[in-house]
């Protein structure tokens, strides 16, 4: 196992280069398309250097973990685990498929621009630095970094004002959220006089919560329960998500959130063991609330987009009773559904790119009716995709929920697994319909599917989601024991560990 020095330079240099690489890439492209960046075929070249970029990062992603680097001594700013190496893996499967949908939907959208592919890189970096932050610096660092170019990616299609719309309250929420994260690291900071995590965990265990520290936690949920979209901190996602370009919404309900649940578990997990108390109730209530209003909200939209929107507010909901077990075989859960979710949203948000125009904000169930039959490879991947977000057997969405179930119930809760499965039963009243309208009702018109298609990069990214969702969900043994291994090596200062 290689051991690095964390207090090091060169260690540091070491630890972070998968996010120096892709921080780097990133300038990279942006000086071509400061160069190129007028037709189509600028814009495609921008894309597959960026995809050129995701491969460096994640071949030296790969290295860390293979390699077994881990730090030598206690951690300092950023963490050398597998955990880490889990949820930046997500982060970067969830851009590479976004870059590849996005090659031939910018072209058909003439959002040929600079700064799109570039800013796709800065939003991974940060999603990979939020993922690994040992210290409560880090992960605002992060944060920002993500955010920051989320927002510009939001606001990208300047023609359209739903998509200006959508930067604007996303930006103003995410300002918002920000300034309750920085308040509660800084009541923590003075509590525990540190910002990191392993030292604030054994600081803090062994003697009761200080009121600095317990109100820091509090507004650290408020802040984090904003980024991944939790009710009642929920109300810019709907809107952002319908206005933003089909890709960057891909993006956000996917790799933001993967980096975002990442964080939170270590911070839990790692800073706050022994105020386990004090945070499963407040994570109890989110996951409940989201459940059922992500649900229930969902139930009541007719367009396609909407709906996938507010039913990620409902798989946050399921994450979160996962993260209220505070176990190494919670912690393996979120990992897990965290690539399920991740696949299989990412797959339905480009499939829904090939169904419209102009934002796709105007697809319902109506405008999909007869697709089966005009274009059946289509119509299979998104029903593959609406059984898997539902929990079918056979699908990796059902493993991932069956972890989480298992995970919870092993702690003795009842109440949590059992409203899970009642608000998934519930979620069939807006994915079954999807199915039932593409191969149960008539065309509207022999010609109404006729410009349903993906650009070859599209499709192919499709594929491969909706085949590992297929093939990962029917042998999910080698999964369950990377899962459960990289959540296995997360520090716990005072809470007992759990079953893998």
């Amino acid at each position: 196992m290689n051991r690095i020095d964390l207090a090091s330079p060169v260690g540091v240099a070491i630890a972070l280069l998968p996010e120096i690489l892709l921080t780097g890439w990133a300038l990279i492209v942006l000086l071509v398309v400061s160069w190129r960046h007028r037709t189509a075929q600028d814009s495609r070249l921008a894309g597959w250097l960026s995809l050129v970029g995701l491969l460096f990062s994640g071949a030296a992603l790969a290295a860390l973990w293979v390699g077994g680097a881990s730090p030598d001594g206690l951690p300092q700013m950023v963490a050398l685990d597998p955990f880490r190496y889990g949820a930046a893996a997500i982060a970067l499967l969830a851009a590479a498929g976004t870059v590849l949908i996005s090659l031939g939907y910018l072209e058909r959208e003439g959002l040929i621009a600079p700064e799109y592919y570039p800013l796709v890189l800065l939003a991974t970096a940060g999603m990979m630095f939020l993922a690994g932050a040992e210290d409560l610096i880090v992960l605002f660092l992060g944060l920002e970094v993500m955010s920051v170019a989320v927002y510009v990616l939001a606001g990208f299609d300047r023609t359209d004002p739903f998509s200006s719309e959508a930067a604007l309250k996303y930006f103003l929420i995410g300002a918002f959220a920000s300034g309750f994260l920085l308040y509660g690291i800084a009541l923590v900071y003075g509590a525990a006089g540190t910002t990191n995590l392993s030292i604030i965990g054994a600081q803090l265990s062994g003697r009761p919560i200080p009121m600095m520290a317990a109100l820091g936690l509090g507004l650290l949920l408020i802040g984090m329960g904003f980024k991944i979209s939790a009710v009642p901190f929920h109300m810019w996602a709907p809107d952002v998500y319908d206005g933003s370009p089909t890709p960057v919404s891909g993006l956000m309900a996917t790799g933001v959130k993967a980096a975002a649940f990442a964080a939170l578990v270590r911070v839990l997990m790692e800073a706050f063991p022994s105020a386990v108390g004090l945070w499963q109730p407040v994570v109890a209530a989110l996951a409940i609330a989201s459940m059922t209003v992500g649900n229930l909200t969902a139930l009541a939209q007719r367009s396609l987009k909407r709906m996938l929107a507010y039913s990620s507010i409902a798989h946050a909901g399921y994450m979160l009773v996962a993260v209220w077990a505070g176990t190494h075989a919670g912690a393996g859960a979120v990992l897990l559904y965290l690539l399920a979710y991740g696949l299989t949203t990412l797959a339905a948000f480009g499939l829904l790119t090939a169904l419209g125009r102009g934002g796709e904000r105007d697809v319902t169930y109506d405008d999909i009716a007869g697709l089966a039959g005009a274009r059946p490879a289509i119509a299979l991947g998104l029903a593959v995709c609406m059984l898997s977000l539902l929990g079918f057997p056979g699908t990796l969405g059902f493993i991932g929920k069956w972890y989480i179930l298992s995970a919870v119930v092993a702690e003795g809760q009842m109440i949590l697994p059992v409203l899970l499965v009642l608000t998934s039963v519930l979620s069939a009243g807006y994915y079954l319909p999807v199915i039932m309208s593409m191969y149960m009702r008539p065309s509207p018109g022999a010609d109404r599917h006729a410009a349903v298609g993906l650009s070859p990069t599209a499709a192919g990214a499709i594929a491969a989601s909706v085949v590992a969702v297929v093939l990962l969900g029917l042998w999910p043994s080698g999964l369950l024991e990377v899962a459960g291994a990289s959540a296995r090596t997360l520090t716990q200062t005072a809470l007992p560990l759990a079953g893998p």
